[in-house]
């Protein structure tokens, strides 16, 4: 079983994520920031938009290649519905209408893959790390985009507190 937890971006899903897999659990976690940091930069968003774009897309890739690997249940403290919001929110422009058809196949194929997703409505607040936005209204359109998403992909969501 695959699950995957969610969150608006200001909520820290790490608690719950190992709540989820136990004491002998796996969890898989959010490459975003290493991969930014491994290109050089701080925040996705500082990224200049080819690159961008890539980086994006290698998130998707990897991501689907971790849960191919996964033996056993896996808890990932991320979901591609989050990645795909955040997209949509920032950097949709940036992309061609075939790319992005692309990129919401991969989205959906990924998806596909969870058993479900445990969507935290509220939680503990995250912390400045450097790397995630904590802008309230930013957090909220993601947000909502990602229950669009989450209805578009036909996902399996389980809405905690």
């Amino acid at each position: 079983m695959i699950v995957a937890v969610s969150a608006s971006p200001l909520v820290d899903r790490t608690a719950h994520a190992r709540k989820l897999a136990g004491p002998r659990g796996a969890i898989l976690s959010d490459p975003s920031r290493a991969l930014v940091r491994a290109a050089g930069f701080q925040t996705l968003y500082e990224v200049p938009k080819d690159l961008q774009t890539e980086l994006r897309l290698k998130l998707f890739s990897d991501h689907a290649k971790a849960l191919s690997r996964a033996k056993g249940d896996l808890v990932a403290d991320h979901c591609a519905v989050e990645w795909m919001a955040d997209w949509m929110r920032w950097h949709w422009a940036a992309v061609s209408t075939r790319a992005w058809d692309a990129a919401m196949d991969k989205a959906a194929k990924i998806v596909k893959r969870y058993s479900r997703i445990e969507h935290l409505a509220s939680g503990p607040p995250r912390g400045y790390d450097g790397y995630a936005w904590l802008d309230r209204p930013n957090a909220r359109q993601v947000e909502e985009l990602m229950f669009f998403l989450y209805g578009k992909f036909g996902a399996k969501v389980v809405k905690v507190g």
